[in-house]
């Protein structure tokens, strides 16, 4: 077998496995826009009511706050809504709370892009802090 040949037996190769690709006939070589589960934020505990990040919907980030001992709901504030792209993969497009904690009567809480919100305690007021 001569140069010419495995030069062209080697371009009719690549071409096949072009076409391949783009009719999705290769699928392990394929990308999955697929994002790991929503992280686990553990609940915060501050003067007797338990501040929770249910991450339950990449939709929207909001913290929930309980009677300690009761597990009432006393009230819900939304930190952030994530609009999404429909022409893109939703779940990848998800944003969640990453990490909880209370400051000076302020409930501190990041999310996964680590952009800062600040809850009063007292208000229920939200500031976002710049990124």
């Amino acid at each position: 077998m001569d140069r010419s040949t495995l030069d062209g037996s080697r371009d009719t190769t690549i071409r096949l496995l072009v076409i391949a690709a783009l009719l999705g006939l290769l699928s392990p070589m394929q990308a999955n826009a697929k994002r790991l589960p929503p992280p686990k934020v553990e609940p915060v505990v501050f003067n007797g009511v338990r501040y929770v990040a249910p991450n339950d919907n990449g939709r929207r980030g909001y913290v929930q706050a309980a009677d300690a001992k009761t597990n009432r709901l006393l009230w819900e504030v939304t930190l952030f809504r994530n609009s999404i792209n429909p022409s893109l993969e939703e779940d990848v497009q998800h944003v969640y709370i990453e990490s909880m904690r209370v400051e000076h009567g302020k409930l501190l809480v990041v999310d996964e892009h680590a952009v800062l919100y600040a809850v009063d305690l007292q208000t229920r007021a939200v500031t976002k802090a710049a990124k």
